[in-house]
């Protein structure tokens, strides 16, 4: 059985890897000068919170000026629950401001996608994707649930 913070920072930088950007998604919506940022073992981006805790997102991405473009989180399931609510929306406010859609997606596994969507919906958290995730005979497999914005979130 593997630890499940070692497992959680495995799936995030796949996650990170084959998702920002997908693999074949175009230059044009995905620009070589975006930064992608993997916080795993070693916590390389943080955002300080209003509550004074630096924050390290699973995944940060910087647009071409150095500013955040999109966050994604790697939960794990004991941490899914309405406490969280506040780190999300912190999060979502964090997100590419001035977009149509907050560019701040959550992984959680599988099996618990409906938990996390009614605590966003129910604290009106503004997000672009939610997603399950679960290892399947040994491969990473994602889940869409909901997605709010580009084509390409949808996988």
């Amino acid at each position: 059985m593997v630890d499940p913070e070692v497992q959680r920072n495995r799936i995030t930088r796949i996650i990170a890897a084959t998702r920002f950007p997908f693999v074949d998604q175009p230059e044009t919506s995905w620009p070589n000068c975006y930064n992608t940022i993997v916080n795993d073992e070693t916590k390389r981006f943080g955002l300080l919170s209003p509550w004074g805790e630096v924050v390290y997102p699973s995944v940060v991405i910087l647009n071409c000026d150095g500013g955040v473009q999109e966050l994604g989180i790697v939960e794990r399931a004991e941490e899914v629950n309405e406490a969280r609510a506040r780190l999300w929306r912190f999060l979502s406010d964090s997100a590419s401001v001035g977009r149509r859609v907050k560019k701040l997606f959550i992984y959680v596994p599988h099996g618990i996608e409906d938990k996390a969507l009614g605590i966003l919906e129910g604290d009106d958290i503004e997000y672009d994707g939610l997603r399950g995730y679960g290892v399947v005979d040994g491969w990473l497999k994602i889940y869409p649930i909901t997605t709010h914005d580009d084509p390409y979130d949808h996988r």
